[in-house]
């Protein structure tokens, strides 16, 4: 049911994303959040379709934890 629903939010959200300038029949609703929705659904279906939009941006390393040592406090 879950994948049923994402590719629902996916149809729908990618045919607002490429007919973007038909007015809006949800004014709230703009193409970035369109497309954010579209990648998100995408993810749920399987498909990673966020390496195809540079400016997502990517989740970076995390912090590399620091080397156990004396610690001074001042």
């Amino acid at each position: 049911m879950k994948k049923f629903i994402a590719a629902i939010f996916a149809l729908i959200s990618g045919l607002y994303v490429i007919f973007g300038w038909v007015p809006d029949f949800v004014p709230f609703v703009d193409e970035a959040t369109a497309l954010l929705i579209f990648v998100k659904s995408m993810s749920v279906l399987g498909v990673d379709v966020s390496r195809f939009i540079p400016f997502l941006g990517k989740k970076g390393k995390a912090a590399a934890p620091k080397a156990p040592g004396q610690v001074v406090d001042v």
